[in-house]
């Protein structure tokens, strides 16, 4: 019989802080009194929140739900990571991936993991090709412009992803909920 055992530790930097929230830029508080979670990118600063819909803090269901989310942010964002990324941070991939899947559990869809591992599920050129028809004369660049303004600037992204040009490239992208007559 051998020992495999060793006291050797091995060390990881985290890369990103977990926090429970009882509003939207709300402080830290416990898991009794928070309805939902904020992840943050410690390279960036970048946050993510996410308000369970419902939620009534101190019950079981919402402490369970709490523990979900953090669980599954953590897990979509290194899905992101040891993907196609090969364990490098990508922190604008990583956030947009965190709002598409919640953005997905909102409307009641429950996403398993993209085939072939890592990486971004949002087309950036379809993005910008919606945005700028939408934008009509108002557009201030070609595809090729927003698709780097994406790529440079998350918050952007994630607000055009919640505006009208969101809504129809979800449609045109065929990523779209249940239709309202099948919820009947």
């Amino acid at each position: 019989m051998t020992d495999t055992t060793t006291n050797e530790t091995t060390s990881r930097t985290a890369v990103a802080k977990h926090e429970l929230i009882a509003a939207k830029g709300g402080e830290h508080v416990s898991i009794d009194t928070a309805v939902g979670i904020r992840y943050t990118d410690r390279s960036t600063n970048q946050t993510f929140e996410y308000l369970i819909p419902d939620a009534k803090a101190g019950t079981p269901l919402t402490m369970l739900a709490l523990f979900g989310a953090k669980t599954k942010a953590t897990n979509e964002t290194s899905r992101v990571r040891n993907g196609k990324n090969g364990g490098v941070s990508n922190p604008v991939e990583e956030m947009e991936a965190l709002d598409e899947v919640f953005g997905s559990i909102s409307d009641g869809v429950w996403r398993e993991k993209a085939e072939g591992g890592g990486g971004t599920r949002t087309d950036k050129s379809l993005l910008a090709a919606v945005l700028i028809e939408l934008l009509g004369s108002n557009a201030k660049g070609t595809v090729e412009h927003y698709v780097k303004r994406f790529e440079d600037d998350v918050a952007y992204m994630r607000k055009v992803l919640k505006s009208d040009a969101g809504e129809e490239y979800r449609k045109r992208a065929g990523k779209v909920g249940p239709a309202v007559e099948s919820l009947a």
